[in-house]
């Protein structure tokens, strides 16, 4: 959706191409993009002269004779585009303005979304659309009133700050680079937003967009300010749409979530959450010690949850057992999982891993929504040994990663049962560790003493507790 540097650069635009031109005749081909009376739409303004323009957050505000006012929001893929009257309408017109020079202005949306609505110049500000806004960032001098607004507000602070009613004209692009700037975790409630805070985002975001409105705006994949022109902002874009690059503060690598539905990027170690509860995802290698730091947490008080204890459950169940027979087409000498025939059917058949996983990730995923929606402790703590190839490490504020030296690592799979050490190898070769532990809010190197894992985990615990005070 275009956010206000890219109306902004469409008004400057669309300025140069009406003003001082009257309106000969006007198409609608879609009545619905017409708020109220399309008729009354083309009467009202045929005949008009358009005379400036303004914006008022994400809306446009054309000013023509006699007090004539449009009202125009562009929703998700709203433009405009000038034409001479001997070419083609866009493809996508709905509304054609035809204009005294030979030229005409298509509003073209393919999706649907966007608005003109007829209004006069004593009443567009009234008009529950306009009169509904908050300030934009510009506008506020004082966040006190804001603050006010938002004390009980448990909403997350990205999905305030997209409140239009809050403050106007910040989008997902802006508020991404916004709450990169001010250091401020997406997922914070709003109502822990500090004065200090309030101030950081109100100052970044003033930046921010006055750059992106020097630069033209952004041009974001299917999204353009207009025929033949590109914003330039997503040059100095900092993280939005950056998943899996690196932060250039701290060199971890941006994370990517959910927000109220948006996706969201966000550096782990630079924006950390505040507030209860905070669920922290506990990974890492075969024979790290994922278990060991697990029952750490446990014991210095937090709620924890095993991935492999769910899956142990889930073994035992028939339904479970005859769908993975079905499904891998083995046949187990009970009548449920029998785990070291599933081992050496799947060190013979290693595709099948996957097809496994396919059954068994989506059963503990929603045991870990059930933990984690019912479970009153304020820290949470999940240990999921495949958190990042089940994608699940978006349901966790924090991921705390075990790592261990490859030589450690060997000699505890070779203390296991023997039965189970030859597949623990040959999974080992696939784990995605390595790859993925520099989105590890906690790396934990578990190389020494049970003493100074310990240490290690009890920091972090203590890091969090802070967090949610």
């Amino acid at each position: 959706m275009p956010e206000l540097p890219e109306v902004e650069t469409i008004k400057n635009v669309l300025v140069k191409i009406v003003n001082g031109h009257k309106i000969n005749k006007i198409d609608v081909y879609r009545k619905g993009t017409i708020e109220g009376d399309a008729n009354e739409f083309i009467k009202g303004l045929t005949g008009e002269t358009f005379l400036s323009m303004s914006r008022i957050g994400k809306y446009l505000i054309f000013h023509l004779t006699n007090d004539k006012v449009i009202v125009s929001h562009l929703r998700m893929e709203g433009k405009y585009y000038e034409f001479d009257e001997s070419e083609n309408d866009s493809k996508y017109a709905k509304v054609v303005f035809h204009l005294d020079n030979g030229k005409k202005l298509c509003y073209d949306d393919s999706r649907c979304f966007g608005i003109l609505k007829l209004s006069n110049e004593k009443e567009y500000q009234n008009l529950e659309m306009i009169s509904k806004l908050g300030p934009e960032p510009f506008l506020v001098k004082d966040v006190t009133p804001i603050m006010k607004q938002v004390s009980k507000v448990k909403k997350p602070i990205k999905t305030t700050l997209l409140d239009q009613t809050i403050i106007t004209g910040l989008g997902n692009i802006y508020v991404d680079e916004t709450l990169y700037a001010s250091h401020i975790h997406p997922l914070t409630p709003a109502s822990l937003i500090t004065k200090k805070e309030w101030e950081e985002i109100i100052k970044n975001s003033v930046e921010i967009l006055n750059i992106a409105i020097q630069m033209g705006g952004s041009t974001i994949k299917s999204y353009h300010p207009g025929k033949d022109i590109d914003g330039n902002f997503q040059t100095r874009i900092k993280i939005y749409g950056k998943e899996g690059e690196s932060c250039p503060t701290c060199g971890h690598t941006y994370r990517f979530i959910k927000v109220g539905g948006r996706g969201t990027t966000f550096c782990p170690i630079c924006q950390r959450k505040k507030g209860a509860p905070h669920n922290i995802g506990l990974t890492g290698k075969i024979a790290s010690g994922k278990s060991t730091v697990l029952d750490i947490y446990k014991n210095l008080g937090a709620a924890t949850l095993s991935s492999d204890e769910i899956v142990k459950d889930l073994y035992q169940k028939e339904e479970v057992a005859s769908l993975i027979e079905k499904t891998l087409k083995i046949m187990f000498s009970t009548k449920v999982v029998n785990k070291d025939e599933l081992r050496n059917h799947l060190l013979i058949n290693p595709k099948d891993k996957r097809k496994l996983e396919k059954i068994i990730h989506p059963l503990v995923e929603k045991e870990i929504v059930r933990f984690l929606s019912e479970e009153k402790n304020p820290i949470r703590v999940v240990e999921v040994p495949l958190l990042f190839e089940s994608k699940m490490d978006h349901y966790f504020d924090s991921i705390v990663v075990i790592d261990v030296d490859e030589k450690t690592q060997l000699e505890r799979l070779n203390q296991r049962n023997q039965k189970t050490a030859l597949y623990l190898k040959e999974i080992n070769k696939t784990n995605k560790i390595d790859e993925n532990k520099n989105k590890a809010t906690y790396l934990i190197y578990n190389n020494g003493t049970l003493s100074d894992l310990e240490k290690v985990v009890k920091k972090s615990l203590n890091e969090v507790t802070d967090l949610i005070k």
